[in-house]
């Protein structure tokens, strides 16, 4: 996905499926971009008005997209393209909607998986930065009074009022400054952006569901340009430039140029580097390969591996909540034992 995109997920979702649906009720192309154009919706009006009058300059469809790569993939004008010569632009669109459906599809479970982590995440960070700036600073003063030797408990949670009273807001600069110059590292440099997506296929929970996403969209976007007739070369060059982990990118243009010097993608699979894909992978597409049905063998792993990410999110999300819930009730308990204790100490005293 381009950070500097003008248009979102539903604009370019709308301007295949609209165009498409247009296109099939005989509807001429500069037609159809005019009346999308007119759209006043969304940001998709004025990147279709540019494009029209692209296309009433004497440019083709793909040649006016191929203009806004920043909204359009290498993969959607390539489909677009390939529909225009074959006269078939309208099923080439309708691929496209399906494809951008389907990964909506995938984030939103994602998105679903780490929905109430980051509500109870969130709503813990609140109530602790509460408790440290305003609760923990009057309760200091009051345990600081008391004539007894404070537990344990209580003279770390002062030690750690103490700290947040002095450095909290340093510490909180400090933090936002240093995410913000990671994310840049990661946009600027390969090698963080590798290390980066490297770690997010290991992180515990959210590396599987990452993973599986992955792969899902790699083995749809292959089997569309497959069922669009582009062939499995071009197919791999196309999809080494639209992956977006760098990982599978890797895979991919190591793929392509062993099926340039012409390998078998199944056995080129098979091979120690490519450890990221499960074993399934290489044996299926070695099956398509020799049976000539690679592109149904792409769909078949694709469907595979998005019900993979399907229950993958939902055993995360299953798995995260009692071991969220077990933290909050381990922080809260000790809060409540720090505070309780010494006022029980100071009870005790006052009896003797």
């Amino acid at each position: 996905m381009n950070l500097f995109s003008s248009i979102g997920f539903l604009d370019r979702l709308f301007f295949a499926k609209h165009l498409a649906t247009l296109l099939k009720g005989g509807i001429p192309l500069a037609e159809a971009l005019r009346l999308m154009a007119d759209r006043r919706e969304g940001k998709i009006g004025p990147i279709a008005g540019e494009i029209l009058k692209s296309v009433e300059n004497g440019q083709t469809l793909a040649n006016s997209l191929a203009k806004h790569p920043q909204d359009f993939s290498p993969l959607f004008v390539s489909l677009v393209e390939i529909g225009e010569a074959s006269g078939t632009l309208e099923k080439s669109l309708d691929f496209l909607a399906e494809k951008l459906t389907r990964e909506e599809t995938l984030r939103k479970k994602v998105k679903a998986m780490l929905f109430y982590p980051s509500i109870v995440l969130s709503v813990s960070v609140a109530v602790g930065g509460f408790v440290s700036f305003f609760v923990l600073p009057k309760l200091s003063g009051i345990f600081s009074s008391f004539d007894v030797e404070l537990p344990l408990a209580t003279r770390w949670l002062l030690a750690l009022s103490g700290f947040t009273k002095k450095y909290g807001l340093e510490s909180l600069i400090f933090l936002i400054i240093f995410i913000f110059l990671i994310r840049i590292a990661v946009g600027l440099s390969k090698k963080a952006k590798v290390f980066w997506h490297k770690l997010k296929f290991r992180l515990p929970f959210f590396g599987k569901v990452s993973k599986a996403a992955a792969l899902a969209s790699l083995f749809r976007n292959l089997g569309v340009m497959l069922q669009s007739s582009l062939p499995l070369e071009r197919a791999l060059q196309i999809e080494s430039g639209v992956a977006e982990n760098m990982v599978i990118q890797m895979k991919v243009e190591g793929l392509h140029a062993a099926v340039s010097r012409g390998a078998a993608l199944g056995k080129e699979l098979d091979k120690k580097e490519y450890g990221l894909f499960p074993a399934l992978v290489p044996r299926m597409i070695a099956v398509g390969e020799s049976s000539g049905r690679l592109e149904e063998t792409f769909f078949y792993l694709a469907d595979f591996f998005e019900d993979e990410t399907d229950a993958a999110a939902k055993n995360g999300a299953a798995l995260m909540e009692p071991l969220l819930l077990f933290f909050i009730s381990v922080v809260a308990g000790f809060v409540a034992l720090a505070v309780i204790l010494p006022i029980y100490s100071l009870t005790g005293s006052i009896h003797q």
